[in-house]
C-alpha cells in the first residue's frame, strides 16, 4: 500500500512548484508601474497567490500532524528516525518558503495602501492607467509582450485547476484508504474475538479431558491392587491347604 504521505506531499510539491511560478510573474507586475489591464491582472494573481498559499498551509498542517504522531509509535508506522526527520525537513523548508511569500504579498498590499493614502491628496500627478501609449511603449509595455504574457497566465490558471482536482481525487483517495482501513480493522477484531473464544472453548475440553484421564488411571490403579490383594489371598490358601492335608 502506498504510504499516504507520499502521495500529499508529491501533491504539495507540484502546487508549491505553481504557485512560485505565479509568484514570479506576480512580482514582475509588483515592481513596476502598471496599465488598467494590467493591473486587473495583477489583483487577480495577488487572490490566486493568497488562496494558494492558504491551501498548501493546510496540507503542510496535515502533514504537520502525521509526523508527529508516527514520531510518538515509528515502530507501528514502519519509519526510521532519519526518515522522520527527512519528513519534517520538507514541511519545515515548505512552511518557511510559503511564509517568505505570503510576508512580500503582505508588504506590498500595506505599501499600495500607503501610496494610495498619500497620493490621494493631490492630483498633479497620474496613474499608470493614465499614461499616454509612447509612455507605454517606453517603459516596456506593448499589446503583443501583454498578450503572450496573459496567454501564458491562462494556462498556468488552467494547469493549476488541472492539479487542484487532481488534488481533490487524492484526498477522495484517502478517504477510501482510510475507510477500508477502519473496515480491515473491524474485521480483524471480530476475527481476533472468535479466535481468543475458540481458545477458551479448547482450553476447557483439554482441562475436562485431562481430568477424566487421571480418574480412569486412579479407578485403573485400584482395580490391580485389589485383583493382587485377591490373588494373594488364593494362593495363601492354596498353600495352607497343601501344608495341613
Amino acid at each position: 500500500m502506498t504510504d499516504p504521505f507520499d502521495i500529499v506531499q508529491e501533491d504539495v510539491v507540484g502546487a508549491f512548484e505553481q504557485t512560485r511560478t505565479l509568484f514570479a510573474s506576480w512580482k514582475q507586475l509588483d515592481g513596476r508601474k502598471r496599465t488598467p489591464q494590467e493591473e486587473n491582472e495583477y489583483q487577480y494573481m495577488t487572490d490566486e497567490l493568497y488562496s494558494s498559499l492558504t491551501s498548501i498551509g493546510n496540507d503542510l498542517g496535515d502533514l504537520q500532524e502525521t509526523i508527529d504522531v508516527s514520531r510518538n509509535a515509528p515502530d507501528e508506522y514502519g519509519l526510521t528516525s532519519a526518515e522522520i526527520k527527512a519528513r519534517q525537513e520538507f514541511v519545515g523548508a515548505k512552511k518557511r518558503a510559503l511564509g517568505e511569500m505570503r510576508k512580500t504579498l503582505t508588504q506590498s498590499s500595506e505599501s499600495a495602501k500607503t501610496q494610495a493614502n498619500v497620493g490621494g491628496g493631490g492630483g498633479g500627478g497620474r496613474s499608470g492607467g493614465g499614461r499616454s501609449e509612447e509612455e507605454q511603449v517606453a517603459a516596456g509595455y506593448s499589446a503583443e509582450e501583454f498578450g503572450t504574457q496573459q496567454q501564458q497566465y491562462q494556462m498556468m490558471m488552467e494547469e493549476q485547476d488541472q492539479h487542484f482536482d487532481s488534488m481533490l481525487g487524492t484526498v477522495r483517495n484517502l478517504h477510501g484508504i482510510a475507510s477500508t482501513m477502519n473496515t480491515e480493522l473491524d474485521t480483524h477484531a471480530v476475527l481476533l474475538d472468535e479466535v481468543n473464544g475458540l481458545v477458551d472453548r479448547t482450553q476447557s475440553r483439554l482441562a475436562s479431558a485431562k481430568r477424566k484421564v487421571d480418574k480412569f488411571l486412579q479407578d485403573k490403579n485400584n482395580r490391580s491392587l485389589h485383583i493382587v490383594i485377591v490373588l494373594f489371598v488364593v494362593i495363601l490358601i492354596l498353600i495352607m491347604l497343601v501344608i495341613f492335608t
